[in-house]
């Protein structure tokens, strides 16, 4: 399944890259919500894991609104560093599939990549 991977912390973004790698999944990456945009268009993937803060929560939630624009059938997963309360009462909420916190252990993502996979897999 092809991954789309938002994130201006490079660091963080080369090591989400290696272990979705490493779990098969094929990723696409971008530093900033412009190049995540474009990517997202010429690519077309499954699924997006959003940084929030890219590198302002205004950013991350324009993102999430353009490629639901783009893509209604893309499956959202947005990463946050803390319990934002950024998402609640905003309507990119229900664009939104699962919000993981970052420093959560690595397999909950994987464990939610899988899950959409399957889903993809069997069209439920």
């Amino acid at each position: 399944m092809r991954v789309l991977l938002a994130d201006d912390d490079r660091d963080q973004l080369a090591i989400r890259e290696m272990l979705l790698e490493k779990c098969g999944f094929e990723t696409l990456v971008a530093s900033d919500a412009k190049s995540a945009l474009m990517v997202a268009v010429e690519e077309h993937p499954a699924c997006a894991v959003i940084d929030l803060g890219l590198p302002t929560p205004d950013a991350g939630l324009g993102l999430i609104r353009k490629l639901k624009e783009l893509d209604q059938e893309l499956y959202i997963l947005v990463l946050t560093g803390s319990r934002s309360t950024a998402l609640e009462n905003r309507p990119e909420r229900s664009l939104v599939d699962a919000i993981i916190e970052k420093g959560s252990p690595s397999a909950r993502l994987i464990r939610r990549l899988k899950e959409i996979e399957n889903l993809r897999r069997t069209g439920s």
